[in-house]
C-alpha cells in the first residue's frame, strides 16, 4: 500500500521526505576545509537541506525562505537546524551552491535515484529524456504598447 506524500510546504511531506536524504553520502561529497580559518558551523547536508526548502515550500527564494526560517519550526527540523536563532545567512548557501557545484548535485541525485531505479524490472523498456531548454514565459508583461 502506498502512502500518499503530503501537501507542497507541509509538514507532512518535509518528514516523509527527510528519510531520503542522504546525509552521510552529502557530507563525504563536500570534504571539511584544512588549515586554518573560521570553522563551519553547518554541515553540507543542512545546507543542502536548506536549498531543498526553496524547492518544497512556497519560499522560492533563499532569501524569503532564510527570513521565513524562524518563524517555521517544521522547516527548522528538516533542515536538522538545532537553534531557532542562530542560522545560516544566505552567502553561506551561495557558497555551498558554488562549491559543491553542478557536479556534486548531479551525484546527490543519483544517489537519491538509484534504490527507485534498481527496484525496477531489468526488461521494462522505457526511455525518460529531460529537456532543460529554457522557454519563454507567455506574458504580455514586456509587450510593447
Amino acid at each position: 500500500m502506498q502512502i500518499p506524500l503530503g501537501m507542497t510546504g507541509t509538514s507532512v511531506l518535509l518528514e516523509q521526505l527527510s528519510a531520503f536524504i542522504p546525509d552521510e553520502f552529502i557530507n563525504e561529497l563536500v570534504p571539511p576545509r584544512r588549515g586554518r580559518g573560521r570553522r563551519r558551523h553547518w554541515s553540507p547536508a543542512q545546507l543542502y537541506r536548506l536549498l531543498l526548502l526553496t524547492l518544497l515550500t512556497p519560499a522560492h527564494s533563499c532569501n524569503l525562505m532564510l527570513e521565513l526560517l524562524p518563524e517555521q519550526r517544521a522547516w527548522r527540523q528538516f533542515a536538522l537546524l538545532p537553534n531557532r536563532y542562530r542560522l545560516p545567512v544566505a552567502s553561506q548557501l551561495h557558497d555551498f551552491r558554488q562549491t559543491i557545484g553542478v557536479k556534486g548535485l548531479r551525484l546527490i541525485n543519483e544517489q537519491l535515484l538509484s534504490p527507485l531505479l534498481n527496484g525496477l524490472a531489468g526488461d521494462r523498456k522505457s526511455i525518460g529524456l529531460m529537456d532543460a531548454t529554457d522557454l519563454p514565459a507567455a506574458t504580455s508583461a514586456y509587450k510593447k504598447r
